[in-house]
């Protein structure tokens, strides 16, 4: 067990530099938190409470589907009894009372009275398009997946993921795509939770990355190009063409139709939404700058090569290719990430990758690439990977 005075001042030190707009800030006092609680509380009660999680998200799920947390949203500052509540919802009041009984405890909305309830920063959270989504993922996918874990397991062994299926398609009869292409609710879903994130979880590529400098050093000739491959709904170009309201430049969004279709509001006027699939021949040649965010984790090394190769065979040699994903780290990696790669696992056979299975996975490309250098930025869980093709 660590020291308690060690434990205790590095608690008041994070707390005492906590900034809630650092994300940084944010990551320093759960990593703090944590220790703590591994350190301090006793290992069969640290066990239990995670063993139960599963029953607090279910309860998310449940007070979602009865309409609790978005008549608690959209009576911010009021404190609601349970009647209200069975009122707006048509359920009972009984059930109402003892699935708020879990909310509040974990902190997804406030008790202010016996059996009465008001919302808090973590009910609007839940409740925004992006928890929603995020909830979709971590139960509604995840879920059937655990009820058959064991006999994967047992059937696969010794589950080597370029020959076994994904855990996924065992439990489900076909890949997470085959579902979200016919799933309206689950896309959705993930598409808003993947937006969110990006909106407040990752700082913009052309922040860790100094695009306006390279751009500058290229001395180009023409407008730059820029492609973001698998772009979803255009997050990270929207994001750079509003730093950038000036620059002369031709922004590619390509994913799938149905993403494409499914984009809100108005887009930059530079940037030109194209429908596309990364498995097939990149239709856009020689672009300055192509980029990947959150693609390759989504697939083993088979399939990400394939993904890489059809870029790589219209790169120039002014072209780089961006890749903004995380690098796992050797020893110590955080129980996020590892969320994370297990995530991948589970859903695609896909994975996080540290340094070097970046540099065997570039190296096999055809042709190959190679890494130019990476860029991170603190509070960031993903870097920007640049690489070109290999001399």
């Amino acid at each position: 067990m660590g020291d308690k005075g060690s434990m205790a001042a590095e608690i008041q030190q994070v707390i005492e530099q906590y900034n809630k707009n650092d994300p940084a800030s944010w990551m320093r006092l759960e990593d703090a938190l944590e220790k703590v609680r591994r350190e301090l509380v006793p290992p069969h009660i640290f066990t239990m409470k995670q063993r139960l999680q599963t029953v607090n998200n279910v309860c998310i799920v449940v007070a979602l589907e009865m309409g609790l947390l978005q008549t608690l949203t959209a009576n911010q500052g009021k404190s609601l009894t349970v009647e209200d509540l069975s009122k707006a919802s048509g359920y009972n009041a009984g059930l109402i009372a003892r699935v708020m009984r879990i909310i509040t405890a974990i902190g997804f909305a406030n008790e202010t009275a016996y059996q009465t309830y008001s919302a808090n920063g973590c009910t609007l959270a839940q409740n925004s398009p992006g928890g929603i989504g995020g909830i979709i993922i971590s139960n509604d996918i995840v879920f059937p997946v655990a009820s058959r874990i064991r006999q994967y397991l047992r059937q696969n062994k010794p589950v080597d993921i370029s020959k076994a299926p994904p855990a996924y398609e065992f439990a489900l009869g076909e890949t997470i795509w085959q579902t979200l292409s016919k799933n309206n609710e689950w896309k959705t879903g993930f598409d808003d939770n993947m937006t969110a994130r990006n909106k407040t979880l990752s700082i913009p590529w052309h922040v860790k990355y100094p695009v306006m400098e390279k751009l500058t050093a290229w001395s180009l000739s023409t407008k730059p190009i820029i492609v973001d491959v698998g772009g979803n709904q255009g997050v990270d170009l929207q994001r750079f063409a509003d730093t950038f309201p000036d620059l002369e430049c031709e922004l590619i969004l390509q994913d799938l139709p149905e993403t494409i279709a499914g984009i809100p509001g108005e887009l930059d006027p530079r940037i030109r939404p194209t429908a596309h699939d990364f498995f097939t021949e990149q239709t856009t040649k020689g672009a300055h700058i192509y980029y990947l965010k959150s693609i390759l984790h989504d697939w083993d090394d088979v399939a990400s090569r394939k993904i890489l190769s059809n870029i790589a065979k219209v790169m120039q040699p002014h072209s780089r290719l961006l890749i903004n994903e995380m690098i796992l780290a050797d020893l110590n990696e955080s129980m996020i990430r590892s969320n994370m790669d297990m995530l991948m696992l589970f859903f695609t056979n896909g994975m996080e990758r540290t340094q070097t299975q970046w540099n065997e996975l570039l190296a096999t490309v055809e042709p190959p690439l190679e890494i130019v250098q990476v860029y991170s930025a603190q509070g960031d869980q993903q870097c920007v990977i640049e690489t070109c093709l290999a001399q």
